[in-house]
C-alpha cells in the first residue's frame, strides 16, 4: 500500500547544494583530491571556550528562553545597534532561531499560506523557493539579468506585485551573484514596500563580506520601514560557525509575537551551549581565525580577485566581479553544457565542485557557482583544473580529463 505524502511535498527536491557537499565528501574518503574552495580560519576561540564552559554549567542541560538566551538576545541587539543602524528591543523584537534557514521558514509561516504569494530574485539562494512552498504560498520569481550587472529590476518588481503578494524575499549581499543593494536601490525598495502595503524579508547572512569600501546596508534601518521588514542573519559565516546552527530574526513586535509561537512549537530553542558560544563571538566583535571582520573581508577580496582573473583567463568563460558575499558566478553556457551537466563535468573531471545555476532559478542556468574561501594559491590550482577540463570540451576531448 503507498503512503500518502502531504501535498506539500509536490516540487520539492532534495538541495543540490547539499547533495554536492555530499558527492565531494564521498569523494574524499575514496581518496580523491576534491577542491571546493571551501577552507576557512577556525571559530573563534572566545566562542569554543564559552560554549566548553556552558557545557559545564548545570543550566545548559536545560531549555533557554524560547526567544533565546537573554544575554543572547542584548548581544544581537547591541550589535545592531552598532553595525546595522536600528534599534530592537531584545525581549520584544528579537528571537533566536536554529540557524538563519528556521528564521525564514517560521517568519514565511507566519506572513504566507495557500493563495498568497512571495516575490523573489531569479536567480536566488537556493532554499527560499522551497521554503515558500512548504509555507503554502507560491513563489514568483523576477529575473537578475547578467547583461544589466545582476541589479535589482524594480520595475520588473513592481509589475510582480499582485493583490495576492504578502512578502518581498531578499538578500544582500547576493546568493549566488555576490551583488550588493546600493543605497539608492534600498531607498526604492522601501518605497515599493511602503506603496504596496507588504512585507519585506531581508536575508543578511553575508552582510560581513562587503568589498572595495561598499557599506552594508539594512533595509529596516531606512525611516519608516522597522514595522515592515524582518532582517534575518546568523554566526554561520563570518564567523565560520555553520554547524553551531545559530541565527536570528528582528522584527516589529507583533510579526515576532506570531513567529515565536512557530518557533517554540517546531524548535523549543537552539542548543544552550551553542548560544553561549554565539554570543561571545558577538560581544568580541572576531570572526573565524580570530580575525577582524574587516581584515577577513580584506582576504575574501584577494582571493575574489585571484579566482576572477583566473576565471577570465580561461577562453569561453565570462565572469562578473562580485561586490560581496563569498561566491563567484561564472558563465560557461559557451560550452555546450548545461549547468547541471557542466557541474558534473567539473567534478568529475576536474574535482572542482561547483554548484549547478539552475539551482538558483532558471534564470540562473548556465552559470555555476564557486567559493572564494580558500587561500588563492588553492584558488589558482583550482582553477588551473577548470581550465584543463573546459579546454578538454572545446577539443571535444572529455576523456582526457577524466580522473578515476
Amino acid at each position: 500500500m503507498s503512503i500518502p505524502f502531504a501535498a506539500r511535498m509536490a516540487g520539492i527536491g532534495d538541495s543540490r547544494s547539499q547533495g554536492l557537499i555530499a558527492r565531494v565528501r564521498a569523494l574524499r574518503a575514496a581518496g580523491a583530491d576534491v577542491i571546493d574552495f571551501g577552507q576557512q580560519g577556525p571559530p573563534p576561540r572566545v566562542a569554543v571556550e564559552a560554549a566548553r564552559a556552558a557545557l559545564d554549567a548545570p543550566g545548559s542541560a536545560f531549555y533557554s528562553d524560547t526567544r533565546g538566551a537573554p544575554g543572547l538576545r542584548r548581544a544581537i541587539a547591541d550589535k545592531l545597534a552598532a553595525e546595522n543602524g536600528f534599534a530592537a528591543d531584545p525581549d520584544s523584537e528579537i528571537i533566536v532561531t536554529v540557524g538563519a534557514k528556521e528564521a525564514l521558514f517560521a517568519t514565511l509561516l507566519a506572513l504566507v499560506g495557500p493563495g498568497d504569494e512571495v516575490v523573489l530574485e531569479d536567480p536566488g539562494y537556493l532554499g527560499f523557493e522551497p521554503l515558500i512552498r512548504l509555507a503554502g504560498a507560491t513563489p514568483v520569481p523576477v529575473a537578475l539579468r547578467a547583461a544589466e550587472g545582476f541589479r535589482l529590476p524594480i520595475d520588473r518588481l513592481r509589475a510582480a506585485i499582485t493583490p495576492r503578494t504578502r512578502v518581498l524575499l531578499l538578500c544582500t549581499p547576493h546568493n549566488p551573484t555576490g551583488r550588493v543593494l546600493s543605497a539608492e536601490e534600498l531607498d526604492a525598495v522601501a518605497a515599493l514596500v511602503r506603496d504596496t502595503g507588504i512585507v519585506a524579508v531581508m536575508d543578511e547572512a553575508y552582510e560581513h563580506f562587503v568589498f572595495d569600501g561598499r557599506p552594508h546596508l539594512s533595509l529596516a534601518a531606512l525611516p519608516g520601514m522597522r514595522a515592515r521588514t524582518v532582517t534575518v542573519q546568523t554566526i554561520s559565516k563570518v564567523y565560520n560557525m555553520a554547524g553551531w546552527r545559530i541565527g536570528w530574526l528582528a522584527a516589529p513586535p507583533d510579526i515576532a509575537q506570531r513567529v515565536v509561537r512557530i518557533h517554540t512549537h517546531a524548535a523549543t530553542c537552539p542548543a544552550t551551549m551553542a548560544q553561549a558560544g554565539a554570543e561571545a563571538a558577538i560581544r568580541a566583535g572576531l570572526g573565524e581565525g580570530d580575525l577582524p571582520f574587516a581584515e577577513i573581508a580584506a582576504n575574501y577580496a584577494r582571493q575574489r580577485d585571484a579566482m576572477v582573473a583566473g576565471l577570465r583567463a580561461i577562453p569561453g568563460v565570462s565572469c562578473a566581479l562580485p561586490e560581496g558575499g563569498y561566491f563567484v558566478f561564472p558563465d560557461f553556457s559557451s560550452f555546450g553544457l548545461d549547468s547541471l551537466a557542466m557541474s558534473d563535468h567539473l567534478l568529475s573531471a576536474a574535482r572542482v565542485a561547483a554548484t549547478p545555476g539552475i539551482a538558483f532559478g532558471a534564470a540562473g542556468e548556465g552559470h555555476a557557482r564557486l567559493v572564494i574561501k580558500s587561500g588563492v594559491d588553492e584558488i589558482r590550482r583550482g582553477v588551473a583544473r577548470i581550465a584543463t577540463a573546459l579546454a578538454a570540451i572545446r577539443s571535444g576531448d572529455a576523456q582526457a580529463t577524466r580522473r578515476s
